[in-house]
């Protein structure tokens, strides 16, 4: 696995699609979920990734913004929480890491990065411009996909 797709969950519907139709069209392992209601300050859709839990391995981006929505997506069958340093707070962080180490840091400042990875974070999303200088399992957005960056 070298890149997954970005899929978007808004409103109940995967890619603007219900999740039937979606799942009719779907062929992969690894889901990696957007969840722009999430993002937008609504619910995160717990009731889609109940669904889906079981039948992929569920990356999901909904802009957690306390330790227990992170809890919330790895119990209702999230595989990977990803958390977004724009949306969490580093106490919050500190106190995921002590729960869990199935969660990935979103990105784009290098003390941020950095301070996850010093509290025992392994996995994270950033810019090319940094990959290289991040001493983790690093991940990039590329085109609407989500790829592994070879340090």
């Amino acid at each position: 696995m070298d890149c997954i797709k970005v899929h978007t969950v808004k409103d109940s519907r995967l890619d603007g699609l219900k999740l039937e139709d979606f799942l009719d069209n779907f062929e992969g392992e690894t889901l990696y979920i957007l969840d722009i209601n999430s993002y937008n300050r609504r619910e995160m859709n717990l009731k889609i990734y109940d669904e889906l839990s079981g039948l992929f391995e569920l990356w999901i981006d909904a802009a957690p913004r306390r330790h227990y929505d992170v809890m919330d997506i790895l119990v209702i069958g999230g595989n990977k929480a990803i958390i977004d340093s724009n949306f969490i707070k580093y106490r919050e962080i500190e106190k995921i890491l002590e729960l869990t180490d199935n969660v990935m840091l979103k990105s784009y400042d290098r003390e941020r990065l950095e301070n996850f990875i010093m509290l025992g974070g392994r996995e994270v999303i950033t810019s090319k411009k940094l990959a290289d200088y991040i001493d983790a399992k690093t991940y990039i957005m590329k085109g609407g996909e989500l790829c592994l960056w070879k340090n």
